[in-house]
């Protein structure tokens, strides 16, 4: 009888470990919810800002990881090649070597271009606004063209954030668009964390503005806050009648610690007739997230976001990770 009870007993405990260890990993699981296979690289790929951009002070015109295979095919899961537009002052790799091969690694077809150059090798998107949105056209043809595919993905980094919305708008691009989405875009002037404030109290803006122009930099004069004065024809045309077109999906990602385009508001887009806008805060999706201007397009929750706006149908928690301003926690933490 001792040794029926003794091993009713062990029975008993079996049963509760087993259900302990149940409970454990569904409660992991929960908390826990890896949204995909994300493979983000490791130490030493360039998948900082500071280290793509030592790269590309070396090689200019590198290709981010996973861009530019022009015998890539789309699938029928993913039938949209994505476009990558870069910021002012940068260029494909340093701009797009963080969010480029996790869009690749997921089976897209992805592309960057180079744009804007005024003269100096990598330095790029610092010609005229209107001027550098005509480039944008003839690249999505080329990427039509090689894929065989009808439309694209267009994704902006601050000035790209605008450019891709200017050449959809207004240059005819919209049947060849999907959807945009910008990332800190300057859809609006900025007030560059208030210099431009300062430099009209002094009366040092204008001069400053036009020692830009000289020097070869006019993209960076025009998309300064000049109020009360007219702003740069590329944004009375950009936003004069309205900053979306009927049929277009917009989404922007900002974040608060937005250093350059400021308020960080000003990357917001209000929808017009028959157009789809979704303004995202990323600090509102992760809190623990405290990118800024350059590391945005290397965070790891806004890549997360990205591949839930490129795939609707596939959508997935956001699992939060901290991420550092400037560097993005993606190579120092893995």
């Amino acid at each position: 009888m001792q040794r029926f009870t003794r091993g009713r007993r062990l029975l008993g405990l079996v049963a509760v470990a087993l259900t302990l260890a149940l409970v454990g990993s569904t409660a992991a699981q929960a908390a826990n919810p890896f949204p995909r296979a994300i493979k983000f690289g490791q130490l030493g790929q360039d998948n900082s800002f500071p280290a793509a951009l030592a790269t590309s002070l070396l090689n200019p015109a590198k290709n981010p990881a996973g861009a530019n295979d022009w015998s890539c095919t789309p699938t029928a899961k993913h039938p949209y090649p994505v476009v990558l537009v870069h910021g002012s002052v940068e260029n494909a790799y340093n701009n797009w070597n963080g969010l480029s091969p996790i869009i690749k690694d997921q089976g897209y077809c992805v592309f960057a271009l180079n744009y804007g150059n005024t003269g100096i090798p990598g330095v790029n998107a610092t010609a005229d606004l209107v001027q550098s949105a005509g480039e944008i056209g003839p690249f999505v043809d080329q990427v039509l063209a090689a894929t065989g595919a009808t439309q694209v993905d267009l994704i902006g980094h601050s000035q790209g954030g605008a450019q891709i919305r200017y050449y959809t708008n207004l240059l005819g691009g919209a049947p060849k668009v999907n959807q945009v989405i910008g990332i800190a875009s300057s859809n609006h002037p900025t007030t560059l964390s208030g210099i431009t404030e300062l430099g009209r109290m002094f009366g040092l803006l204008q001069p400053a503005l036009a020692g830009l122009e000289f020097a070869g930099f006019p993209s960076l004069s025009q998309q300064a806050d000049r109020s009360p004065d007219p702003q740069a024809p590329f944004y009375q045309n950009l936003n004069g009648a309205g900053e979306t077109i009927p049929g277009e999906r917009y989404i922007t990602i900002a974040t608060r610690n937005d250093e350059i385009v400021t308020p960080y508001q000003q990357a917001f887009l209000t929808a017009g007739p028959g157009a789809t806008v979704e303004n995202i805060t990323i600090q509102d999706v992760c809190a623990i997230d405290q990118s800024e201007h350059l590391s945005l397009p290397y965070s790891k929750n806004v890549a997360q976001i990205v591949l839930n706006k490129l795939d609707p149908n596939d959508v997935r928690p956001i699992l939060c990770y901290a991420q550092a301003p400037v560097f993005g926690n993606t190579q120092l933490f893995g």
